[in-house]
């Protein structure tokens, strides 16, 4: 096979990393008692494993033996509520960089199948970094205020 399916093959272990460092993100929330935003990040994850599930399933298809690595969450510390927010905006940017790059390696080795699957991957992105645009920018708002994190809060947990 060749680069483009490697490539693939790492995208699929970046997207298990990724539910690894929502994971972390979960587990700040939780100790924060922040019962919403735990369960808003937790459906993230699963969401990450998602993503992950579908690029493996596509690979096996198509004759692609997978290559699991080592997953790295990072150390999970988080100074604010709002610095969590604002690296999983961050790390969702990173995420549609990489689904780019793929999609014009895909293109440019003519790779039709690939480039069905990662169309999914860059709608996807575009809600992704919405969200988080959208939950940082309501953040920053809120500023720190106890009531309005609450409210926020409560609202996160209607996902």
């Amino acid at each position: 096979m060749s680069k483009l399916y490697d490539d693939l093959n790492e995208q699929m272990n970046f997207e298990l990393e990724s539910a690894y460092i929502y994971a972390t993100m979960s587990a700040y929330l939780d100790e924060q008692n922040m019962k919403g935003m735990t369960h808003f990040i937790d459906k993230q994850v699963e969401e990450e494993m998602e993503h992950a599930e579908k690029i493996k399933d596509f690979l096996q298809e198509t004759g692609y033996g997978i290559k699991y690595r080592s997953l790295n969450p990072g150390e999970g510390k988080f100074a604010s509520i709002d610095e969590v927010f604002q690296k999983a905006l961050a790390h969702e940017k990173v995420v549609t960089s990489k689904i780019h790059d793929l999609v014009a390696q895909a293109r440019e080795e003519g790779e039709q199948r690939v480039l069905n699957l990662l169309a999914w991957f860059v709608d996807e992105q575009i809600e992704e970094e919405d969200t988080f645009t959208v939950l940082v920018e309501r953040l920053e708002r809120i500023n720190g205020e106890w009531g309005g994190l609450y409210i926020l809060d409560a609202e996160m947990g209607q996902r």
